[in-house]
């Protein structure tokens, strides 16, 4: 099986999963606990974390651990809007399904700046969608569908300057581009590990500010903030993963937009109709395309059986094909976005699966088409 879906899940580092054996077996006690096993597991903790901080240019930063990128997102959203009740949210278009959920769970206290056709979000409309109750702006660093790279320092910028706070979803940034958390300054940036090569189960906050409510009651563990034994091992490899995949940054960026241009120049030469909803400034190795006339799912799905995994650009719901509310807000009508697939490549990529995959791309979508 080729694999084309880096951005749902990259294959895990080996030294990753060495290294999350050799914590589990090494400090297996309870950070919490006070004997030596805990007080020494408590330490590798605290190096774990600092050295994540490190890559992350998160001094000033405290880091929440979570179990995931969804529940990081839940536990700020969901923290800030129930501290602040009468508070307002301020959403993007392109949040995460587990930031965009709060548009119907607070329904009246959420409103939404929308993307502009080339799937970028621009500052002047952030401000001027701002209300007077605005508690919250929440954004991803990059949009986990298109691939577009925001501009996190001048949405902070914004968020500062009206006394609210920001919420960066950084879950497809990580480990993909550089991340400087103190430059960008958000109050609270959100990460999941098995997107960069770490495992899953691990996830976190990077906080400036404690100004929320804990969502995970019981024990007293990250800052009171979160409940929970923590997860070491987990969070140890996180942090290798990290460290391998932020070491190769500009190298492997180069190599995926080569990889990009040779895919696009290849599915050309066979297929000509389609839409390009991702852009060469976007996230290296992200490409979303629509194709008229078939339906996303029905591609993947042939794909995979051919020997490529890709992922579609809409949801399946109660038996309904549901076209992504992203591709649509940058203007493609609901029948294009319908026919949208995302192919994102990783480090173990090839220019021979690449190559192969424009090509029976291609056919799958021509055959799909003549059967409409």
């Amino acid at each position: 099986m080729h694999y084309f879906d880096y951005a749902a899940s990259a294959p895990p580092f080996p030294q990753a999963l060495q290294e999350f054996d050799r914590i589990s077996a090494e400090h297996f006690a309870n950070p919490s606990s006070t004997h030596q096993p805990g007080t020494a597991a408590q330490d590798a903790l605290q190096h774990a974390k600092d050295t994540f901080c490190q890559i992350c240019h998160a001094a000033s930063a405290r880091l929440i651990l979570t179990s995931s990128g969804t529940e990081a997102n839940n536990l700020v959203i969901r923290g800030v809007m129930e501290k602040y009740p009468h508070g307002r949210l301020l959403l993007a278009t392109d949040a995460h399904a587990s930031a965009w959920f709060a548009k119907d769970f607070y329904n009246k206290r959420v409103d939404v700046v929308p993307l502009e056709k080339n799937g970028r979000l621009y500052p002047e409309k952030i401000r001027k969608a701002i209300h007077k109750k605005t508690v919250l702006f929440s954004a991803v660093h990059v949009c986990n569908e298109i691939g577009t790279i925001h501009d996190i320092a001048a949405y902070a910028k914004i968020c500062h300057d009206h006394g609210i706070l920001f919420h960066c979803d950084g879950v497809q940034a990580v480990g993909h581009i550089p991340v400087d958390f103190e430059q960008n300054g958000p109050d609270f940036y959100t990460f999941s590990a098995h997107k960069f090569g770490g495992v899953r189960g691990i996830g976190g906050v990077l906080a400036k500010s404690l100004d929320f409510l804990p969502q995970m009651l019981g024990g007293g563990q990250e800052h009171a903030m979160r409940a929970g034994t923590e997860n070491l091992a987990g969070l140890a490899a996180a942090t290798k993963a990290l460290g391998l995949s932020s070491s190769t940054l500009p190298e492997e960026a180069g190599r995926l937009h080569q990889l990009t241009q040779l895919f696009l120049k290849k599915l050309a030469e066979s297929c000509d109709d389609y839409l390009l909803n991702s852009t060469d400034a976007g996230l290296p190795g992200l490409v979303a395309l629509s194709f008229p006339g078939a339906i996303g799912a029905s591609l993947v799905a042939e794909m995979s059986m051919r020997g490529f995994a890709i992922s579609a650009g809409s949801a399946c719901h109660a038996d309904q094909v549901i076209p992504s509310r992203v591709i649509t807000a940058i203007g493609r009508s609901d029948k294009q976005a319908l026919g949208t697939v995302r192919i994102s490549m990783g480090r173990d990529t090839t220019e021979d699966a690449t190559t192969a995959l424009a090509e029976v791309l291609a056919q799958v979508v021509q055959r799909h088409r003549l059967l409409e």
